[in-house]
């Protein structure tokens, strides 16, 4: 089950499973969205069981009419339970199922190559991007033909079936963000593909 999270405890537990779940140069300040939650730019959303009991986290980033899930993640002891695929339904129901948008790290092996390069980052979680994009796959969503380059990290952006434009994504970020950091994200050419530009 979903909750906004807007009691102290709710939020100290997605504080600490945010903190201990993604690599930094993939994290957000938590406080800046916090406070971007105050004024409905994101979600922070407890996923609890039946007797209220926190198993996960979800926040999302909205703009333009477009719902980012930004980041999903489930308590170690509760990963593999179905909660995960649960919690990406109550996420359609909640904000419709043709405006949500996920990014996951590229799966892409010359693309992913030439970010490592260009930024140093490592894919040393070769094996969790695979099972993370077939986690999403099976749960009904599909890549878009474009990757981006998000703050020197490449990821895939998949939706379930919606077509976004770049541009349309683009313009999450810079309702939300700083505009010196919303310029940060680009577009780079997908798998197979030449060209990109923003």
């Amino acid at each position: 089950m979903l909750r906004d999270a807007t009691e102290e405890k709710q939020l100290e537990d997605i504080r600490r499973l945010y903190e201990s779940s993604f690599p930094k140069s993939e994290k957000k300040p938590f406080e800046f969205m916090r406070k971007r939650q105050e004024e409905g730019a994101f979600h922070m959303l407890a996923i609890e069981d039946e007797a209220g009991e926190f198993r996960g986290l979800a926040i999302m980033m909205l703009s333009g009419g477009w719902a980012l899930l930004d980041y999903l993640a489930i308590e170690p002891d509760c990963q593999g339970t179905g909660l995960g695929s649960r919690t990406l339904e109550e996420l359609q129901r909640r904000y419709g199922k043709e405006r949500l948008v996920v990014e996951i790290e590229s799966t892409a092996e010359d693309g992913a190559a030439a970010i490592r390069a260009a930024s140093g980052h490592s894919a040393g979680n070769w094996g969790e991007r695979l099972r993370r994009k077939a986690f999403y796959l099976r749960n009904g969503m599909v890549p878009m033909d474009f990757m981006v380059n998000l703050f020197g990290v490449e990821m895939e952006v998949l939706t379930f079936g919606s077509r976004i434009t770049f541009e349309q994504y683009h313009g999450i970020y810079a309702g939300v963000l700083p505009r010196e950091m919303a310029e940060k994200v680009k577009k780079v050419p997908a798998p197979g593909r030449t060209g990109a530009g923003k």
